[in-house]
């Protein structure tokens, strides 16, 4: 058995930090003014935040089809075997079957699950999913561990770019419009919970009590933080992260909660000024 483990762009890693994990990635695309970029490939986040801060309205797609193929080309001529498959949730992409269509094609063995959500989490499952391979874990294993941490997730996001949201057809852009007069702020949630789909769980007035309230679900849920990682992230809302670090800290005392900028993908939806918490179960083994 030859076994390769793939995660694509929504983990918020570049192809040179997949590959120092031991992750084959693929780049989901951002199309800015009829261009198409490669995420994590030939376009940073911080480019992304740059062409989002002039007023450019990105929009994406998932990985090129004709490098998918060469991907699994590659593979059928490398002697693999068996894929393990990370990708963010089908309820946001059809990247993850795509990539299994490509591979049952040639005969290779594939190994997935729907994770439900993307960003944080998605990168956290990849990782872990690379270093039970090279443990030598076997893939079925290894989706069955991860399925108990995706079981045991979830993520909340407020953006304070309503005209994002209403573009992606999250919000009408009425309520875009009133949300903004009114500084309604919606708490989203991308997990099981949801199918994996961006829904609306809870709307709040203002963003500071936004992300209180957002804490405070994500502390509800997390009872015994030594079996979890938590995360915070932003697209260049630095102050609202520190607000939503200090919440958690408050809480669960001086632990580790990592920090990452929100995805140039997942950017593209969202504006900049996002903010998100996740949480999501260790992985047994890692």
């Amino acid at each position: 058995m030859k076994v390769k483990v793939i995660t694509d762009s929504g983990s918020g890693l570049t192809k040179e930090q997949a590959a120092e994990y031991g992750l084959d990635f693929l780049p989901l695309q951002v199309i800015i003014e009829d261009k198409a970029y490669l995420d994590g490939i030939d376009l940073t986040v911080e480019e992304l935040y740059d062409f989002i801060d002039r007023g450019f309205l990105p929009q994406t797609s998932m990985p090129p089809l004709g490098m998918i193929e060469e991907k699994f080309d590659q593979y059928k001529e490398e002697g693999v075997t068996d894929v393990v498959l990370i990708t963010l949730s089908s309820g946001l992409s059809g990247t993850n079957q795509a990539i299994q269509a490509s591979a049952k094609w040639r005969g290779i063995k594939m190994h997935t699950l729907d994770i439900y959500t993307t960003l944080a989490v998605e990168r956290y499952l990849a990782i872990s999913a690379a270093k039970l391979a090279q443990d030598n874990v076997h893939p079925d294993e290894i989706v069955a561990r991860l399925k108990d941490s995706v079981d045991n997730s979830q993520g909340f996001l407020i953006c304070q770019d309503l005209d994002h949201l209403s573009r992606g057809g999250r919000l009408t852009p009425m309520a875009a419009k009133l949300g903004g007069m009114l500084k309604i702020r919606p708490i989203l949630e991308v997990s099981k919970n949801t199918e994996g789909k961006v829904d609306v769980c809870d709307k709040v007035r203002t963003t500071s009590k936004a992300v209180k309230k957002a804490c405070s679900l994500a502390i509800k849920a997390v009872k015994d933080i030594k079996d979890y990682e938590l995360f915070v992230m932003d697209s260049r809302d630095e102050q609202e992260a520190l607000n939503m670090l200090e919440e958690l800290h408050a809480e669960y005392g001086d632990i580790t909660i990592q920090r990452q900028p929100i995805c140039a993908v997942i950017a593209s939806h969202t504006g900049l000024h996002a903010v998100a918490v996740q949480y999501v179960k260790k992985v047994k083994g890692v």
